[in-house]
């Protein structure tokens, strides 16, 4: 068929209709041996030959003849693979069909390409119905929902893992904000949320719970001594030995530090939780471990969390007063004491800061010549509302305070000043013992301190002794010698109070750079027992410390028999109410201007 031909039939088509053709020759079966064009080459090499009448009334002039096919996909639609389709009509000879959305003409479009064997290719274009271009759209809507439901579920599954993740770490947070980091064992706050729901518990069943406080003995000694790390070691073993005594009647804590608490319910009588502590000390102390222990039982001692925990806490420190290694039921003369301790506490630091104390002064005499040897300074406290106060009560707590420090600084500086008095206006040639506290003696300073005052008011070191107890021993035993001993290097005199007492033991005191050693008057005071022990131990222990040099004192001699008894044994000293007691500066100064005999009436 000719062009004219072509023409004629498509003119009068109704479908629109475009007719391309090539530029540089036919793709007919003739010329099948010719390279099929690239993309490049299919833009370029085919032209609009003819456009029908039909094409211009529908699409107007998107397409006319002379353009290129390239012209024609910018007007017509970028989504038709031309190239394939044409290459497809020249090989095949077949018809090629695709439908689309044109965005330029904003309809369906459907193309039907067919090639001729004169090189034309014949492009009929129709519209799609409306119904079609509808299901595209749903079409369309509905891939984007599944895409929408896939990602919701990519979401959620990831939003899962999040949960997952968020609820582990919650977890993880609320184990470590309930539990002791090193030991595992539930912590403070977890104790103090159980306490308060078994107190409910009880409160509603009339039943009864308690504690057990336990302190571990002699923890300050083994860190001092072997490190730190080994206390934890030991800290670590005795949550494992409590965590086998675990379950839903009886749970364990770690309160802090070396302090455990046990809270046990269902407690029938006393006995119940005194023998759950004793197991607990027979178990503990079968792995090496001491510890004093506090029992409180709720109701019965207080109702709630701090009353409860305060008064285990008074029943632990009464089992260290006894000797350690126990387990003690609070009972209520521990609170009676606490609050005399508080009342004593609040006046000791106005006292303190007042300078409410005076110095006493107790001779001391020469067994063999009753020769005055010297005195022990001596601190004393009236107070206006209570009266007077004893040392044995206030001095503790002082000590406890570290308020011991600046006031054992007042002492020392006092009883130095006083001596220096002494020196110049009665040419006293005796000892002032100056007691010195472990915590005071330990102060970092203490050394400067005694020489600087040795220095202020120039006295001989020889007349001034310092006079300390077995406690100093307790902690860092080889500083503490090494401080006396500079001390010792001054000239001023060392005296070791309360001997046998305590730690020491005849073979320790070939250690201690000591001077002289005070017999405790425990021992004093039933020396003329007929068949006791007293006077034996006593003659051994003078007996042992005068051949290795020491001066000896006996404290709290009484009577006229106690003082024969240690005249008979060869003591050197006596101190005690049989020749003096503790008097103020100036009745001590009545005994310094020659009248020795008033001692025996004071």
């Amino acid at each position: 068929m000719k062009d004219r031909d072509y023409k004629e039939v498509l003119e009068n088509t109704s479908t629109p209709v475009v007719v391309l053709i090539s530029n540089e020759g036919d793709f007919s079966e003739e010329n099948s041996s010719k390279k099929i064009p690239t993309e490049s080459d299919f833009k370029t090499s085919f032209s609009v030959h003819f456009v029908n009448e039909t094409f211009v009334k529908t699409y107007g002039d998107l397409v006319q003849v002379g353009f290129t096919t390239e012209q024609c996909v910018e007007r017509l639609s970028k989504e038709v693979e031309w190239y394939k389709m044409a290459c497809a009509c020249t090989e095949t000879g077949e018809l090629q069909e695709t439908t689309f959305y044109s965005t330029i003409c904003s309809a369906w479009l459907r193309i039907n390409m067919s090639s001729t064997k004169n090189g034309f290719i014949i492009i009929a274009i129709v519209n799609v119905s409306k119904d079609k271009e509808r299901e595209q759209q749903l079409l369309r809507q509905n891939l984007r929902l599944a895409a929408l439901t896939d990602e919701l579920s990519s979401s959620r599954e990831e939003l899962k893992s999040k949960l997952e993740n968020i609820t582990f770490l919650n977890e993880q947070l609320e184990h470590m904000a309930y539990h002791d980091g090193m030991t595992n064992l539930c912590n403070r706050q977890k104790f103090k949320m159980d306490f308060e729901h078994w107190l409910e518990h009880s409160k509603a069943k009339n039943e009864k719970f308690g504690l057990i406080l336990l302190d571990l003995d002699n923890m300050k000694l083994i860190n001092d001594a072997q490190g730190h790390g080994e206390g934890d070691e030991i800290i670590c073993h005795a949550a494992e030995i409590l965590k086998r005594f675990k379950k839903d009647d009886l749970r364990v804590y770690r309160y802090g530090g070396d302090e455990f608490i046990v809270m046990m319910r269902n407690i029938i009588s006393q006995d119940t939780i005194l023998n759950a502590g004793d197991l607990l000390l027979e178990v503990m102390n079968e792995e090496g471990i001491d510890f004093s222990g506090g029992i409180a039982i709720c109701p019965d001692d207080g109702d709630n969390y701090s009353d409860l925990l305060k008064y285990a806490d008074m029943a632990m420190f009464e089992a260290k007063r006894k000797g350690k290694n126990d387990v003690c039921f609070f009972q209520s003369i521990m609170r009676e004491r606490f609050m005399e301790k508080i009342a004593i506490q609040t006046k000791l630091n106005t006292a303190v800061n007042e300078n409410l104390f005076q110095l006493y002064y107790q001779p001391q005499f020469d067994v063999a010549t009753n020769k005055l040897r010297g005195f022990e300074a001596l601190l004393r406290w009236y107070d206006e509302d209570t009266g007077w106060i004893s040392p044995e009560q206030f001095i503790p707590i002082a000590e406890e305070t570290r308020l011991v420090i600046p006031l054992g600084d007042w002492i020392l500086e006092r009883a130095i000043k006083t001596l220096k008095e002494w020196i110049e206006d009665f040419g006293f040639d005796g000892i002032m013992s100056v007691n010195v506290s472990p915590v005071q003696l330990k102060k970092q300073t203490f050394l400067y301190d005694l020489i600087s005052l040795v220095k202020k008011y120039n006295i001989p070191t020889k007349n001034l002794e310092i006079e300390i107890t077995e406690g100093v021993f307790i902690d860092n035993k080889n500083e503490v010698i090494d401080l006396l001993k500079q001390i010792r290097e001054l000239g001023i005199g060392l005296s070791l109070d309360d001997f046998g007492t305590g730690y020491s033991s005849l073979s320790y005191l070939q250690m201690l750079p000591i001077t002289t050693l005070k017999i405790d008057k425990s021992f004093i005071a039933n020396i003329t027992d007929a068949g006791g022990v007293e006077a034996n131990i006593t003659d051994s222990i003078i007996s042992m410390v005068t051949k290795m040099g020491l001066d000896t004192i006996a404290e709290g001699v009484e009577k006229r028999e106690q003082l024969d008894i240690l005249k008979k044994i060869n003591c050197k000293n006596i101190q005690g109410f049989l020749k003096g007691k503790p008097m103020p500066k100036e009745r001590c100064e009545q005994i310094l201007g020659g009248n020795y005999e008033l001692a025996d009436h004071l």
